[in-house]
């Protein structure tokens, strides 16, 4: 019988310690996305352009810097997400913007045949994993 006590307190600390874990990944993807709104603000070093129909003007990010904000909508469709699968769990943010067949931060990333890369990803986790390593190192 004793033993059944312990196993029963046993399983209920590892749960309570998983659903710990999940809220930890969450804080973590709301890190991550606070760091792509930091990595992603603001003007670039590149050439400048014509807002399409009207006299204001706006500077392009350079090759090999991250993308320059123009209207935001890129810098504000990230989305945090947790997934978990049996004992893995997965802090993430995503972007699901699209331009035309393709998804924008994709092509801004890679690059494509008429545009240099515009790195942005390891920057984001760059800023973001000292604050991530605090969140999960306090004690369960």
């Amino acid at each position: 019988m004793s033993s059944s006590i312990i196993s029963d307190a046993a399983k209920q600390k590892v749960e309570t310690i998983r659903h710990e874990v999940v809220s930890r990944a969450m804080e973590a993807a709301y890190e991550l996305r606070s760091a792509s709104w930091y990595v992603l603000r603001g003007q670039g070093g590149g050439r400048r352009y014509r807002v399409p129909h009207t006299r204001r003007t706006y500077q392009a990010s350079a090759p090999g810097s991250p993308p320059a904000q123009r209207t935001g909508a890129f810098r504000l469709s990230w989305a945090p997400r947790v997934t978990a699968q049996g004992d893995e769990v997965i802090a993430s943010i995503e972007s699901n913007l699209m331009v035309g067949r393709w998804v924008l931060g994709e092509l801004l990333e890679n690059g494509t045949s008429r545009m240099a890369p515009r790195p942005y990803k390891e920057r984001i986790k760059d800023r973001a994993l000292p604050n991530i390593i605090a969140i999960f190192s306090k004690p369960y």
